[in-house]
């Protein structure tokens, strides 16, 4: 009788960087499974600071003039102030090179605080059960979102000279209430932090081996607390100082 020899699975090769990078978009699933085996975050960090400082520097302008109008459109401040104040906002028509070489740090602070919470929520509060090195670079991969964000915000944004330009609910709402709480929560409701938020949470279920219901919902509750909290600190501290 001839013996049946099991035929034996070659094992998958881990995904290179640019593999990882352009398969966020498209096998996200292989991406995250990718870095329970071999965590990686240097490479998706470095495209999100260099795309930051592209898009601080470009937009730098129109920045300023959404913040100017912020002021003079703020009853809060005297008019002497506001003059002062504006003065001071557009001496220069680029960023100052110290914002610029600060701009990689507050990127990486920002992942890192987020992956932080993710990690102390998954880890501690669920029971589960991963590194945070694993967190981090499946948010830092996440948030490559940003690139097709850009490519589609950026083009409008140099065409209308407004950094306002919204893929959000706050379509639904007249300019007239940009201030508004309202506002503020529609415009948190955007098509790329969406997508985000269902990448993060298939990272989070991969790593830690749970349902997408059990992942989604517990990233979803994360995220609606920050735009809460985000909304209203917005409101009253941007109704305080005309930010």
């Amino acid at each position: 009788m001839e013996q049946m020899i099991p035929s034996v699975q070659p094992e998958e090769k881990p995904m290179g960087g640019a593999s990882k990078i352009f398969n966020t978009f498209f096998e996200p699933r292989k991406v995250f499974e990718n870095l329970v085996i071999k965590p990686t975050w240097l490479l998706p960090f470095i495209i999100i600071a260099i795309l930051g400082i592209g898009f601080f520097y470009t937009t730098y302008p129109y920045i300023m003039n959404q913040q100017v109008e912020r002021i003079r459109d703020n009853d809060k401040i005297s008019e002497e102030q506001k003059l002062v104040i504006i003065e001071k906002m557009t001496e220069k028509a680029t960023p100052p090179i110290w914002q610029l070489s600060l701009a990689p740090l507050g990127t990486i602070v920002t992942l890192a605080i987020v992956a932080v919470i993710l990690f102390f929520v998954f880890n501690v509060i669920l029971g589960g059960d991963s590194s945070f090195r694993r967190v981090f670079s499946v948010y830092c991969y996440s948030s490559l979102i940003s690139i097709p964000a850009m490519i589609v915000k950026y083009p409008l944004i140099m065409i209308k000279k407004d950094i306002g330009i919204q893929t959000s609910l706050a379509l639904l709402l007249s300019a007239d209430s940009k201030n508004s709480f309202l506002y503020s929560i529609l415009s948190s409701f955007d098509v790329f932090a969406i997508w985000q938020v269902i990448l993060v949470s298939l990272g989070m279920g991969v790593l830690y081996k749970y349902s997408t219901k059990k992942a989604f919902s517990t990233v979803l509750v994360l995220w609606i607390i920050w735009i809460l909290a985000k909304s209203g600190l917005s409101s009253l501290f941007g109704g305080m100082f005309g930010l």
